[in-house]
């Protein structure tokens, strides 16, 4: 390994960009054979490099993935800018100097023109005030303007409430720390995109006003979301899509005490026991596990800690069995559901699997962003007692009802209450017994 110059050890670890090519410096020096400095990046695209660190034979640098890294010449990349610089570059903002003077030039070039030497631009002086006066801006959006620090950014834009940082250069999560500390209004953040090492003291800061995190594509792991949630304890929205989530091991003492809604879009987690784990976040009402590679869902008694959950995204997972949908019944609270391109959805036609749907579960309200109104609601149940009264009807033995009941988790309950709805004309089978069969203890009259 090649040793690094203690002068552009300071380097090493920044991101950088290279015409909208993201990386991560990991060497700064010479490279045998080739003349003048060079820089070993890591890229975030495996495509734009060319190697694995080592060149002809000698290695001067680790990378991430097999043929990620290559040497380019400092100049050729952005180290980036402040977020102040940025948001001055964004919004308008110049210095006072600066200012008076374009504006002075500008209006006697005006006058010019026009031949009208005492010409005034009514408001000039109000409009260059604003652009000067950056503590009016509530709402800032600085994605991709290649923000590497963050600079005095708490002196002049003092009333900041939501930040939108996605896909910039911020390298370490100190620097976010920084301005979380001087943003004294901040309370919805987006740091998507930015890969950033956390710093190794436990004496980390706290920022009990931020309630939005958003932290998509940082190559996380769940550990990590943990220490974030130590550092924002009052977050009611976190997102934390396409990470490197697979397991969920919330611990006893979570620092997830006012977490409402959590999106985990994305990650490969794929199993029921692992969003098991979420249950002990009794606070949580909505849940996104859209593209988690989940396969089937079995909902025990420790499940009932989701007692406060409301709304469940499951879209464009690998469920295959009805069985799965019937479980969510279980689930007392949940109002809301999504559920798109599952494979049991090709086992049925849409107004098939939509009935089915409704029907095994009580209390959904909305599905797939639709209100379920009430008489939707009976003829849904109405349809899937008629879809399966003969196959119940032909299980002969204790066994075959039981193995019935599992796979048609509301079946004997459907019979029960809906018994009084039916006109018997219009069913296709001896309500009577059918009702008998379910083994009901009310007796019909």
């Amino acid at each position: 390994m090649v040793a690094q110059s203690s002068r552009t050890e300071q380097e090493i670890g920044k991101r950088v960009d290279c015409g909208g090519c993201f990386g991560t410096v990991k060497y700064v020096g010479p490279v045998e054979g080739y003349p003048g400095a060079w820089l070993g990046v890591d890229w975030d695209d495996e495509e734009r490099g060319k190697h694995d660190g080592r060149v002809d034979g000698t290695r001067y640098f680790y990378t991430r993935l097999p043929k990620s890294g290559s040497l380019v010449r400092p100049e050729k990349v952005n180290f980036g800018q402040s977020l102040l610089d940025a948001i001055k570059s964004k919004y308008g903002h110049k210095c006072d100097e600066s200012i008076e003077k374009e504006s002075k030039m500008e209006l006697l070039k005006f006058q010019q023109q026009i031949n009208a030497p005492f010409l005034e631009f009514v408001g000039f002086e109000q409009v260059a005030e604003k652009q000067r006066d950056l503590s009016s801006l509530h709402i800032v959006n600085v994605r991709l303007q290649n923000v590497s620090s963050i600079g005095e950014v708490g002196d002049l834009c003092t009333n900041i409430r939501e930040i939108d940082l996605s896909k910039n250069l911020l390298s370490n999560w100190t620097d976010v720390f920084d301005m979380c500390a001087q943003l004294k209004h901040l309370f919805w953040l987006n740091l998507s995109e930015n890969l950033l090492s956390m710093p190794d003291s436990n004496d980390k800061p706290t920022f009990p006003n931020v309630t939005v995190l958003i932290c998509g594509f940082m190559e996380l792991e769940f550990h990590q979301i943990e220490a974030i949630s130590s550092i924002f304890p009052n977050v009611e929205e976190l997102r934390v899509p396409y990470n490197h989530v697979t397991d969920l091991s919330v611990k006893s003492d979570h620092n997830f005490k006012r977490l409402k809604y959590l999106d985990l879009e994305g990650n490969s987690i794929k199993s029921w026991s692992e969003i098991r784990n979420l249950s002990l976040i009794e606070s949580l009402e909505h849940l996104t596990i859209e593209n988690t590679e989940l396969d089937s869902i079995q909902i025990d008694d420790r499940d009932r800690h989701f007692r406060n959950l409301e709304t469940l995204n499951i879209n464009n997972n690998l469920i295959s069995e009805w069985r799965s949908v019937g479980e969510l019944n279980k689930l007392e609270n949940l109002q809301q559901l999504r559920f798109l391109k599952n494979p049991v959805l090709e086992l049925e036609n849409a107004a098939t699997r939509e009935q089915i749907i409704i029907a095994r579960i009580k209390s959904l309200k909305n599905y797939n962003g639709r209100q379920i109104r009430d008489d939707e609601r009976r003829g849904a149940e109405y349809d899937y007692i008629k879809k399966h009264a003969l196959e119940w009807m032909k299980c002969d033995s204790e066994e075959a009802k039981r193995k019935f009941l599992d796979e048609h988790n509301r079946f004997a309950e459907l019979i029960e209450s809906n018994y009084t709805n039916f006109s018997e004309p219009d069913f296709p089978f001896d309500f009577h017994r059918l009702f008998q069969c379910t083994g009901c203890p009310r007796n019909p009259s």
